[in-house]
């Protein structure tokens, strides 16, 4: 059974209407679209323009979100409890409502990290209208549409120079925009103008955390949509490309293994002169870059000094900023380095309402969609226990036995 496949090209731009132009390009049904953007407030607050346009004579689908008059005295919820109170009153499908709160929860992370606060005391602002809300509900109803199984994504361009907001005259990229792009693969574009959006990276940070990342893996390809931005630039068409696809079983599994398998890289150094608290920084640091798995072990080295084996796993698209970074950090003269492959579970973060409360969970399938694991997320639980003055470990046991008789149904 073939895996359908999402690539994704920021050639010219990310943000989150360029995002739902693609789609309705790629085939997402505008009827469909409406449907759920209606929960939501199309008709009553905004509404829905789709136009075909060109960038650099390439046809593409420009969406905007104008807003109406009705909008003034109901405004767009502005923290993420406001949000996720918003969104579950709307009665969306349950995949969709998941999918949206989690590019919600990625933004508002990212502000909380750049103003020194909290995801639950951050404002939004720019990213606070009924456009955004549009953009990110609208992302999830195509997710949900086209159900793909996994992401391969290319280098996203980078803009420069300065741009005006609610705090003043940032830097571009934007600082929340910076955080969200966290051990991504990027390039400079040379161009001055904000080509990245924080919208538009959130759904990207989204998506490659949600689904299984290929990169230099064989696919057959399908059909692709062009999603346009706002804006004509020289030096590249301003467009994310998104294209649907099928992997290849030969590149991404093995015969009917249930198991999906995937290439890898794994770098290695010896070290004996790193101190133990430069060790455990380095290791921060590269699961920051994108490393996929940090481990260290003690070793004898020669004239039987004590030293450490620190291994890496990557993917290689995250090959360079690593061994940047190994030899930035450490004083290591070399990197050993292999390919390497590893089986792998797909996993999804869905939302459960428990006997003690909402909890997020992981839940981890093989290929066939049988459910191996089920892994509540650690804040969710500590919050929970808190609440209802339990022990952690206890209230994970009770959790996941109430988890267990649902799944069936997960």
């Amino acid at each position: 059974m073939s895996k359908k496949n999402l690539s994704i090209e920021a050639l010219g731009g990310l943000s989150g209407d360029m995002f739902l132009g693609a789609f309705l390009d790629l085939g997402l049904p505008v009827e469909l679209l409406r449907e759920n953007l209606e929960k939501v407030g199309l008709g009553r607050f905004f509404s829905l323009a789709t136009t075909s346009t060109e960038r650099h004579g390439i046809a593409a689908c420009k969406v905007d979100f104008p807003t109406l008059a009705a909008a003034a005295a109901n405004p767009a919820p502005k923290t993420l409890a406001a949000v996720e109170s918003f969104l579950r009153a709307a009665d969306l499908p349950g995949k969709i409502t998941t999918i949206s709160l989690e590019i919600f929860r990625r933004l508002a992370a990212a502000e909380a990290k750049v103003h020194g606060s909290t995801i639950e005391k951050v404002h939004f602002h720019e990213v606070g209208d009924y456009d955004t809300l549009a953009d990110i509900v609208g992302v999830a109803v195509a997710l949900d549409w086209c159900e793909p199984e996994s992401v391969s994504i290319k280098p996203v361009p980078l803009g420069t120079g300065f741009v005006d907001c609610a705090h003043g005259r940032l830097p571009i990229p934007v600082p929340a925009v910076m955080v969200l792009l966290e051990g991504l693969p990027v390039v400079e574009s040379g161009i001055e103008a904000e080509l990245i959006t924080p919208t538009g990276a959130a759904i990207f940070k989204t998506l490659v955390e949600l689904f299984p990342t290929f990169n230099k893996v064989a696919y057959r390809l399908g059909c692709s949509g062009y999603g346009a931005g706002s804006r004509q630039h020289q030096k590249r068409p301003n467009l994310l490309r998104l294209t649907l696809g099928e992997v290849d079983p030969a590149a991404g599994t093995v015969g009917d293994n249930p198991y999906a398998l995937e290439s890898l890289i794994v770098l290695e150094v010896s070290l004996d002169d790193l101190t133990p608290e430069k060790l455990a920084a380095l290791q921060d640091r590269l699961l920051v870059e994108g490393a996929l798995d940090v481990v260290t072990w003690p070793v004898v080295m020669k004239k039987g000094r004590c030293g450490m084996i620190l291994q890496v796993l990557l993917r290689q698209a995250d090959e360079s900023e690593i061994v940047d970074r190994i030899f930035s950090e450490s004083p290591t003269l070399g990197i050993r380095r292999r390919l390497s492959e590893r089986y792998f579970l797909e996993r999804e973060i869905r939302q459960y309402q428990t006997s003690f409360g909402e909890i997020r969970c992981k839940i981890a399938r093989n290929r066939q969609g049988k459910v191996l694991n089920i892994k509540p997320e650690h804040d969710d639980l500590v919050s929970l226990a808190k609440r209802h003055a339990l022990p952690l470990t206890r209230l994970e046991q009770l959790i996941l036995s109430e988890l267990h008789t649902l799944e069936g149904r997960l």
